[in-house]
C-alpha cells in the first residue's frame, strides 16, 4: 500500500479509464451502503456471525457488530518495531476441514511482518514465521477447491507465494519475479475459465493480475485485464450470506476516508462463480467474468471508487460463533451520519443485475441463527450453508434451528437469512436403485410458503463419496423425491440444500408472525427435523 496525497499522472489515467467505461456504458448496478468507521482500516474479514479488522498505524484487532459498533479486543503483538504496515485478516473456511491435517474451522489469523499469528482467547500467538519474506505481507486466504489442499494461501509483498498447512508448515509455491507489490490472492473455483482452480493474485503496481497454479506455474496478465491500482481478488460465492443485522454480504475496507461500505446480496444475483478486482486507486471495482463464447475474460466497471480501498470480502457461510475475547479497549461507536444507498456513478445495470437498492440502514439487533452443538449419533439435522457431508457424519456439524426475515408491504422481503440451509440424513439403502422421500410441511398454519431447493443437493456413501442421482421437487408440496443407485448395500447420507430466498415476494405470515416448518424422510425413524421462520422487530 503506498500513500498517495496528490493527484498523479497515474491517478489521471486511473479517473480516464473510469470515464471511458462510463461513456460505453459498462457499469453494474452496484448499491453500496455505509456501515462504519474505524481509524485507518486495512484488514477486514468475518463470518455470519462475527467480524474483525485492523488499523494501519496501530496494533489494535476490531471486533465489529452488526451495527457498526467497534471494539478492541486484542492487540496484535509487534515484530517489526512500530512500523505502520497492511496487516490482512483470513478465518479458516468449512472447506479446510478436508485438508491434511485438518484445519479448525473458524480459526482466526492476521498477518503481521514475515509472521502469522493465531487468535487463541484474548490474544495471538506465533503460527508461522517466513523467514527471508519481505516485511510486508501482500495478502492472506485459504484454498476452497482443493488443488491446493484446501491450506492457507500467503504472499510476500516482493513476490513470493507460500502454501501453509494447518501445523505452520510452508511449501514456497512459486516466486514472482519483478513485482513490486502482489496483495489480495483468492484461488479461482474451477469454473472459472482456463484459470479456474490456480491462485489469482492482484498487482497493485502494474495493474494486472498473476495465476499460480498448483505446479508453481505462474501466468503473468493471466486474465488479460488491467485494473489501475489492482488490490486484490474476490470471488463471489454463489449463494452470498449476510453479516448478522446488517444487510451487507460484501464489504470493503477504505483506509483513506476511514470507513468500511457494505453491499446486499441481491448486487451479485446471478454473479457467483466470477470475481472482484479492488483497487486501491481511483479506479472503484471491476467484475471479471469469463466469456464462454469468445473463450476471454471480459471486465466491466461494479462500483465507484470510495477512497483507498483495501481488504474485501465475502460473509463466511457455515462457521459456528466463537466467544468473543475479553475487550481490552472500547472504540468510539459508529458516527452518527445515515448511511445511504446511492452509487455516485449514473450506471447502465448489465443483464443479469436483479438488485433492488436498499434503504438508509436503521436495523437493531435481531435474532440470528445460533448453531447448537448436535450428537453424533444422529440420523438427520438441519444446518447453515457450508456444512459438508464429513461434518454432518462425523457429528461436528452446527445445527440451524431458525431463519430470519423481513416484511415489506406486507410482504416477506427477499433478504431471509441465512440464504440457503441444508437437510441432511442418513438412510439404509439396498444395492442398486433406491427411492427417499423427503417432505416438508408447516405446522402452525399461519403460511402456505414452502422453501425451493437450490443447486447443491446430493447423496454420498458412508465415506461422504458422491453417488449417482436424479433429485427432483414437487413444487406444490414442497416433497423432494431422491432417486440413487447405491453400489452396495449399506448406510447413505442424503444433504438437500434449499433456497431460503425462494419465499421472498410471498404474503407475510398471519395470525402471528413466526413460522414453524418440519422436514421428515418417509420411513426414517428419527429423520423429523424442525425449523422456525422467525420476524425481525
Amino acid at each position: 500500500m503506498k500513500k498517495r496525497t496528490k493527484i498523479t499522472l497515474r491517478t489521471k489515467i486511473y479517473l480516464t479509464i473510469v470515464g471511458l467505461l462510463a461513456l460505453t456504458g459498462v457499469f453494474y448496478a452496484a448499491t453500496p451502503i455505509f456501515f462504519t468507521t474505524f481509524n485507518q482500516p486495512v484488514g477486514l474479514f468475518g463470518t455470519q456471525f462475527e467480524m474483525f479488522g485492523t488499523e494501519f498505524n496501530t496494533q489494535n484487532f476490531n471486533s465489529i457488530d452488526c451495527l457498526g459498533n467497534v471494539t478492541t479486543v486484542a492487540q496484535i503483538p509487534d515484530n517489526v518495531s512500530n512500523l505502520a504496515i497492511e496487516k490482512y485478516i483470513a478465518i479458516a473456511p468449512t472447506q479446510s476441514a478436508n485438508a491434511t491435517p485438518a484445519w479448525n474451522p473458524g480459526d482466526k489469523f492476521v498477518t503481521q511482518g514475515n509472521a502469522i499469528y493465531k487468535l487463541s482467547g484474548g490474544s495471538f500467538n506465533l503460527f508461522s514465521f517466513i523467514v527471508g519474506c519481505s516485511q510486508d505481507h501482500g495478502g492472506i486466504t485459504f484454498d476452497k477447491t482443493g488443488n491446493f489442499g484446501f491450506n492457507m494461501i500467503v504472499l510476500c509483498q516482493s513476490g513470493g507465494v507460500w502454501e501453509i498447512d494447518a501445523n505452520g508448515g510452508q511449501t514456497l509455491l512459486a516466486n514472482i519475479p519483478g513485482t513490486d507489490e502482489i496483495e489480495g490472492p483468492a484461488v479461482a473455483p474451477t469454473s472459472f475459465g482456463p484459470f479456474g482452480g490456480q491462485i489469482l493474485i492482484a498487482d497493485e503496481t502494474s495493474g494486472r493480475i498473476f495465476a499460480v497454479s498448483n505446479t508453481g506455474v505462474v501466468t503473468s496478465n493471466a486474465l488479460g485485464v488491467f485494473w489501475p491500482a489492482a488490490e486484490g481478488v474476490v470471488v463471489i460465492p454463489d449463494t452470498v450470506c449476510t453479516f448478522s443485522c446488517a444487510p451487507g454480504g460484501f464489504f470493503n475496507a477504505y483506509e483513506g476516508p476511514d470507513q468500511v461500505v457494505q453491499y446486499p446480496p441481491s448486487d451479485f444475483t446471478g454473479l457467483g462463480g466470477n470475481i472482484l478486482i479492488t483497487s486501491e486507486g481511483a479506479s472503484g471495482t471491476a467484475l471479471v467474468k469469463f466469456n464462454a463464447v469468445t473463450q476471454k475474460y471480459d471486465l466491466t466497471f461494479f462500483d465507484n471508487p470510495h477512497g483507498g480501498g483495501e481488504q474485501a470480502f465475502f460473509v463466511e457461510c457455515g462457521i459456528s460463533p466463537t466467544p468473543t475475547p475479553t475487550p481490552t479497549a472500547t472504540s468510539t461507536p459508529t458516527a452518527t451520519s445515515t448511511p445511504t444507498a446511492t452509487a455516485t456513478a449514473t450506471s447502465t445495470p448489465t443483464a443479469t443485475a436483479t438488485s433492488t437498492p436498499t434503504a438508509t440502514a436503521t436495523s437493531t439487533p435481531t435474532p440470528t441463527p445460533t448453531p447448537t452443538p448436535t450428537p453424533t449419533t444422529n440420523i438427520s439435522q438441519i444446518t447453515p450453508t457450508g456444512t459438508t457431508c464429513t461434518q454432518f457424519a462425523n457429528g461436528t456439524a452446527a445445527t440451524l434451528d431458525h431463519l430470519n426475515y423481513n416484511v415489506a408491504n406486507g410482504k416477506v422481503k427477499n433478504n431471509v437469512t441465512p440464504g440457503v440451509f441444508f437437510y441432511w440424513v442418513k438412510v439404509t439403502a439396498a444395492q442398486g436403485s433406491n427411492t427417499a422421500t423427503i417432505t416438508q410441511t408447516i405446522t402452525t398454519g399461519n403460511f402456505s410458503c414452502l422453501f425451493a431447493i437450490a443447486n447443491g443437493s446430493n447423496v454420498f456413501d458412508s465415506n461422504c463419496n458422491s453417488v449417482s442421482e436424479t433429485i427432483t421437487q414437487n413444487t406444490t408440496t414442497g416433497t423432494v423425491t431422491v432417486n440413487f443407485n447405491a453400489p452396495t448395500a449399506g448406510t447413505y447420507i442424503i444433504g438437500i440444500k434449499y433456497d431460503s430466498h425462494s419465499i421472498g415476494g410471498d404474503p407475510a405470515p398471519s395470525p402471528g408472525t413466526t413460522v414453524h416448518y418440519n422436514f421428515a424422510t418417509t420411513g426414517v425413524p428419527g429423520s423429523t427435523q424442525g425449523l422456525d421462520l422467525i420476524k425481525n422487530p
